[in-house]
């Protein structure tokens, strides 16, 4: 692959990973102070990329009860929260 396939390839990811969707047609979207990349679709897990850190870990989540909303703890101790948008 060409380096200018490969820069492509990375802006859509970045541009489009901070949002994920699941099979019911929801999207989410994830917050967390320094987050640099997110993925989430609604499962146990999300992946969650902070600033300073070469790449991103999976991360347990807690649903609330409507289903609205994940929360979860990256290793450094960073919250973040998904909220399904649709």
């Amino acid at each position: 692959m060409h380096p200018k396939q490969l820069s492509l390839i990375a802006l859509t990811t970045i541009a489009i990973s901070g949002c994920a969707t699941t099979g019911d047609g929801a999207s989410w979207k994830c917050s967390a102070q320094g987050l640099v990349n997110a993925h989430y679709t609604g499962s146990g897990t999300a992946m969650i990329h902070l600033q300073g850190f070469s790449s991103g870990g999976s991360y347990t989540v807690t649903k609330n009860a409507q289903g609205t909303e994940a929360t979860g703890t990256t290793a450094n101790g960073t919250p973040f929260t998904c909220i399904k948008t649709q």
